[in-house]
């Protein structure tokens, strides 16, 4: 998929009906860290900056739908499946809609609007990516023509690592603890950049993140305020409130691998080293 190289829509329905949808499997979007990016450490959904210029794109993790999404897709861009901060305000115009491909997807509709700004309007190119009966978003946005023509070139090479795979079931449950599991119980703190969206477009602003790690397997991330003592950090709660940051974890020898979300629909490796961890660019220390 390339966002210079799309083509009409056709055929929406015969493609989204014919592929049955399994509801322990959700889909999982893969791809490579881009280059010239922050990455904010505020998940869903994941958040890239342009660290030389103001440009931004956040991809959406596949969720489940009924109904006819393409059609939804067409006449709301979805705008209910945008995280607040990047919700548009409004729409100049007829949006542009055209089809493309990617590696494992049954459909890929792009649509590029025009938000009005201060100025002249914003222009944003957002994906509806398909695969059986779910779906995702990835949703691009720059102030002007200017920023897209530096915007497109990054863009391209991220681009070509997309793929969807076959989502599955978290791999582990509840269960005795192993002793990597007792050693890795624990809140974990990064200070890092985050991305905030202004009207005048996003600023970076240093944020606390926490991970907390039960003995039991267990695990669930949030940001600002502390999960306080892990002994007393009820992971059932947090699950009901917020799936999307709750999940299990595994230790093996120094190998962490972290599964978030409802069937793990992202997976994070990583290692542990003296009580630390790096997701991306923020280290996790032992708190």
């Amino acid at each position: 998929m390339n966002p210079k190289r799309i083509w009409t829509v056709m055929g929406l329905m015969a493609l989204i009906a014919a592929h049955a949808f399994s509801q322990d499997r959700i889909p999982i979007l893969r791809y490579d860290e881009p280059n010239g990016f922050y990455h904010s450490a505020i998940t869903p959904p994941d958040d890239y900056s342009a660290s030389q210029f103001n440009a931004s794109f956040q991809v959406y993790p596949f969720r489940p739908f009924n109904g006819d999404i393409g059609r939804a897709f067409q006449m709301t861009l979805l705008r209910d499946w945008i995280d607040p901060r990047y919700q548009e305000t409004n729409v100049a115009g007829r949006p542009e809609f055209r089809t493309g491909s990617l590696p494992g997807a049954q459909l890929v509709i792009s649509a590029k609007f025009a938000e009005p700004n201060f100025g002249p309007p914003k222009t944003r190119i957002r994906y509806l990516i398909v695969a059986g009966g779910a779906a995702a978003l990835i949703d691009l946005s720059a102030n002007d023509a200017t920023t897209w023509q530096r915007f497109l070139p990054l863009l391209d090479p991220w681009f070509a690592t997309l793929r969807v795979e076959s989502g599955a079931a978290p791999t582990r449950t509840t269960q005795s603890p192993s002793p990597g599991e007792r050693a890795m119980a624990g809140v974990y703190m990064a200070l890092t950049y985050t991305s905030k969206y202004t009207p005048v477009g996003n600023r970076m602003e240093l944020a606390a993140f926490y991970y907390v790690f039960s003995q039991d397997g267990r695990v669930h991330r949030t940001y600002d305020n502390s999960p306080g003592d892990p002994s007393r950090f009820d992971f059932d709660a947090a699950q009901r409130a917020d799936a999307v940051n709750s999940g299990v974890y595994s230790v093996t020898g120094n190998q962490l691998r972290i599964e978030m979300g409802r069937q793990g629909r992202e997976v994070i490796t990583t290692s542990v080293e003296g009580g630390h961890f790096k997701i991306g660019k923020a280290l996790y220390e032992r708190q």
